[in-house]
């Protein structure tokens, strides 16, 4: 290479070093700007042959050395030592700035310093003037370079430093300081001629290829060193780039794949090389190995994600501070709940959280920091101290904190956990109590005890299960007498007697075992065994238990009834896991980044698909839909999408045999780490069936209240042959008034009147009487409520008058519009009119039925019906509203429960009030606008949470 052609070299290395360096420092802001710091402290990587390093720098005919990021010399090799007439032993531990002759340099150095430390500059080079240990001054070129671990972090500085001497031309200068650069530098320096071979590479590009020089130079780049997958497009932008159709990229990163066949992942520099007439002749490129800093990326990521996930979901406290505990670096939420004051207080300033402490406790606390902050962490654990909350309460804690270590062994950080124990003192003082008084009940309890000792005896010999006390031979020493004749006759069983002469051949081992087992590790045995008891066995259960040193007890109860349990709980289990089958539950997830969709199994059977020939995807899903559903399912899929809200929907959905299916479905987002949405999951649910049963119950009920109606007009006969005879028998009367005086001359006009307006009451009549009459299915309207109630009261006026009962109607609000269906609410409300005169029917005059109409909270008119009768028993109170209970002799109970299922359909609520004297009240909340049925439900919801507060 000739001396041009390597100033050129040196010069393009270096200027390249310092751009890398740069936007690797603005992409390290980048990555570490995007999360909060919660770790103890930075985190360091040591090179793993900084030794074989310092052997080769030790080598070099040049003068290097290596500092620290305070400037403290810690390597020098022999050519720097002997430039300064010193040995190397004697320059480390040193300070480079001293070797300086000029104050004003040093101050110059020290700027210098920093901005490499901070890593905001990969390189420099400056001329200065060191000082000879004999005195005179020694010109020097220094030129300084970073030291990066594999997380980019600046771990050290290493310089190299030429004295500068008239005779010296500056070509020299570069030749030589781009050789020594080039072998020295820790990045990979790669040219590429127009050929795509490689024409030169450092060692450290060796490395970093896994390959000798001889092995890599001459290689074609893009066959031997690039993945396949990325390889032809690589090569592609190169030809362009000989062709000058396009220029370098700044800064990029891309795999490359080493001569062993491992992929890493390297930061690129390119640059393009030129010859003297300025035609392109290949391209110098700077590679940094970032594989590993990547991966400590990810998993200082996913750490900090953990530890945020742990401390703000776990009850005790985690806090990090500085060693001296000067300075307050985290603290989780939970302090907020024990000290009533703002984790951001306590960063700004530190010694609120000490102001906390209860007085008396605070010495004590301070002292204990003070050990800790001087080093000593014998006793991780602080006293026990009380906090006053800002609310005034006390909350005693349980704090504790460990050390954090650098790689030097210093203290950087100081973790701990802080434990709230306030309920735990409180039973600790409990218990105190407790136990104070136990001993006095002990003392009292002794003397009982040896007076119970002869009791206990006897309870020996009367417990239901068998006991044996046997030695370690197996021999019977004692046993109770209750249960023997079970297991052993009367003439087996004796003391003195070997227990293996009492059980079956086949269960002797197995006790056997069992109490050598026993003797050896005091721990009680289990044996479950099967007796063979009129044709059926019988289980028993023996317990082998330690007793005194040389002796066991042997427990066997029956247990024949918890094995028959466990079997028909075995069954139970069984049938259960058959009904989760059945529950017809599938699960799915959608892709929406590459729009593919998953369907369970139970998925394709609910849509009637097999997998085998259908692939899910969202717009095959959305064909599946009942095309009046489809709009809701979109509309609600598209505001998850935009709000990240979880849906909950039913809708109906058309198999391929032209079946009409009900489903419930249910979908929530998955973002990724970086808060992109990426899926969308949930389950669907065949409602079918449900939605079958509903529509029967709605059915059912409609034929009940069609039923009811009519026992109502049975009932109310009279009154209603009364209503149409008064009108029909008048208009004969005027007839015949008419007739006589249209004989006479006289005008009729006013008795044809009269007959008009009777014909139509009796239309009137009639024809609510045909809307009772008829088996309809619900329909909600708008009406007055006004009319209803009179309307009602119209059909019922024979009786009131018969029964002496004076109605009063009240509204003091002009809203008197509802929401319902009419026939049915008009059915609710003659319904309570008619409980109203059964009530009162037998009690003393004055008699009145009082119906109000006002205004109610959640878009409601309620209309209360209170009469002055004998009211609802107290213990009956609680049934009002039970299908078939009824009060009343020959009553059927279904009035107020059909009233109950009327009003609830249109989304109304009637309930039943106690008067404080006598009668009963009943008030009837209507909906004055539609609800749908998520409006309903609320409504349902509130009011029994209500009802529960009562």
């Amino acid at each position: 290479m000739t001396h041009s052609t390597m100033t050129e070299l040196q010069n393009e290395v270096t200027r390249l070093r310092r751009r890398i360096g740069e936007l690797e420092q603005q992409q390290q802001i980048r990555i570490d700007g995007a999360a909060e710091t919660l770790t103890a402290g930075p985190i360091s990587l040591q090179h793993k042959d900084i030794d074989q390093e310092r052997a080769r720098l030790t080598a070099l005919p040049c003068a290097v050395f290596e500092c620290d990021l305070s400037g403290r010399i810690l390597f020098a090799n022999p050519e720097f030592a002997s430039l300064h007439g010193m040995e190397p032993a004697e320059l480390v531990e040193t300070f480079y700035a001293e070797l300086i002759d000029a104050e004003e340099e040093r101050v110059v150095f020290y700027q210098l310093l920093g901005q490499l430390a901070s890593g905001s500059m990969a390189s420099h080079t400056h001329n200065t003037v060191h000082g000879h240990r004999d005195g005179h001054s020694i010109p020097v070129q220094v030129q300084w370079g970073v030291q990066r671990d594999a997380s980019g972090g600046v771990t050290g500085l290493l310089a190299v430093a030429t004295e500068r001497s008239p005779s010296e031309t500056e070509r020299d200068r570069a030749i030589d300081l781009a050789g020594q650069y080039f072998k020295l530098v820790r990045e990979m320096i790669l040219v590429i001629d127009a050929e795509q071979n490689i024409s030169l590479i450092n060692p450290h590009g060796c490395r970093l290829l896994e390959a000798e020089e001889s092995e890599i130079v001459g290689k074609n780049w893009f066959d031997h060193f690039l993945p396949e997958s990325i390889g032809e497009e690589i090569r592609t932008l190169f030809d362009q780039l000989m062709q000058g159709e396009e220029k370098p990229v700044e800064f990029f990163e891309n795999d490359i794949q080493t001569a062993t066949g491992r992929i890493k992942r390297v930061a690129w520099h390119n640059s393009i090389l030129r010859d003297e007439s300025e035609q392109i002749i290949g391209t110098l490129s700077v590679g940094i190995d970032i594989t590993e800093r990547l991966e400590e990326q990810q998993a200082l990521r996913e750490s900090r994600q953990i530890f945020h996930q742990i401390s703000e979901n776990i009850k005790e406290m985690l806090w990090v501070s500085s060693a001296d505990f000067s300075k307050v670096y985290y603290l989780s939420p939970t302090y907020e709940d024990i000290w009533g004051r703002t984790c951001q207080s306590a960063y700004d300033d530190p010694s609120l959280w000490v102001e906390g402490i209860h007085p008396e406790d605070r010495e004590n606390v301070l002292a204990d920091l003070e050990r800790k902050a001087s080093g000593d962490y014998s006793h991780p654990e602080f006293p026990q101290f009380r906090v006053i909350h800002t609310d005034g309460s006390l909350r005693w804690v349980q704090a504790s904190s460990f050390p954090v270590y650098n790689e030097q062994n210093q203290v950087t950080r100081i973790t701990g956990v802080v434990e709230d124990i306030t309920q735990r003192k409180l039973a600790e003082k409990a218990i105190l109590e407790t136990n104070e008084a136990l001993e006095e009940r002990v003392r009292q309890r002794t003397a009982e005890l040896v007076h119970k000792s002869t009791q206990l005896k006897a309870l020996f010999q009367a417990l239901p299960d068998l006991v044996l006390v046997m030695n370690h031979g197996g021999d019977i020493v004692n046993f109770n007498s209750r249960r023997r004749k079970d297991l052993f006759s009367q003439s087996d069983l004796s003391s003195g007697r070997k227990i293996w002469d009492l059980l079956p051949e086949e269960m002797v081992d197995q006790f056997a075992e069992s109490v050598q087992q026993v003797y050896e590790t005091r721990q009680m045995r289990t044996i479950d065994f099967p007796l063979p008891s009129h044709r059926q066995n019988r289980w028993y259960r023996a317990r082998v238990l330690p007793y005194l040193n040389e002796e066991v007890l042997l427990i066997i109860e029956n247990i024949s009834e918890q094995k028959v349990a466990e079997i028909d709980l075995k069954q139970t289990h069984e049938r259960l896991s058959e009904a989760q089958r059945l529950a017809h539950i599938g699960s799915w997830e959608w892709n929406v980044l590459d729009d593919s969709l998953w369907w369970s199994d139970e998925v394709f059977r609910i849509f009637g698909l097999k997998s085998s020939s259908f692939r899910p995807t969202y717009p095959g899903f959305l064909e599946t839909i009942h095309p009046d559903d489809r709009a809701l399912v979109e509309r609600v899929v598209a505001q998850t999408l935009e709000h990240d809200l979880p849906y909950s929907i039913e809708h109906r959905i058309i198999r391929p045999n032209g079946e009409v299916c009900y489903v419930h479905e249910q979908g929530a987002l998955k973002r990724n780490s970086a808060g992109k949405i990426v899926s969308m999951h949930g389950t669907v649910q065949d409602i079918t069936d449900r939605q079958e049963a509903a529509r029967k119950t709605r059915e059912y009920r409609d034929i009940l209240a069609h039923a009811s109606r009519l026992a109502v007009m049975g009932e109310l006969t009279a009154g209603i042959s009364h209503e149409l005879n008064q009108p029909l028998t008048a208009i004969a009367n005027y007839s015949s008034a008419i007739k006589s005086r249209i004989e006479q001359g006289h005008d009729v006009s006013d008795l044809v009147q009269r007959i008009e307006m009777l014909s139509l009451r009796s239309g009137s009549i009639v024809r609510r009487l045909k809307s009772m009459a008829e088996k309809r299915e619900q329909e909600l309207i708008r009406f007055n409520i006004l009319d209803s109630i009179h309307s009602t009261l119209q059909l019922i006026e024979y009786e009131l008058h018969q029964k002496k009962i004076k109605v009063q109607v009240v509204s003091d609000s002009r809203m008197t519009i509802v929401h319902a269906d009419r026939v049915q609410i008009e059915q609710v409300l003659s319904n309570l009119f008619l409980n109203a005169m059964d009530a009162m029917a037998e009690t003393p005059l004055p008699r009145i039925l009082t119906i109000t109409v006002s205004p109610a909270a959640d878009s409601m008119i309620q209309v209360t019906v209170s009469d002055t009768g004998t009211g609802v028993p107290d213990h009956f109170v609680g049934q009002l509203f039970t299908p078939f209970a009824s009060n009343k002799q020959g009553g059927l109970g279904i009035g107020l429960s059909l009233s109950r299922s009327l009003v609830e359909a249109s989304g109304g609520k009637i309930s039943y009030r106690q008067k404080s004297v006598t009668g009963a009240t009943f008030d009837v909340l209507i909906p004055t606008h539609q609800m749908s049925d998520q409006t309903k439900q609320a409504f349902r919801g509130k009011i029994l949470s209500k009802e529960n507060g009562k």
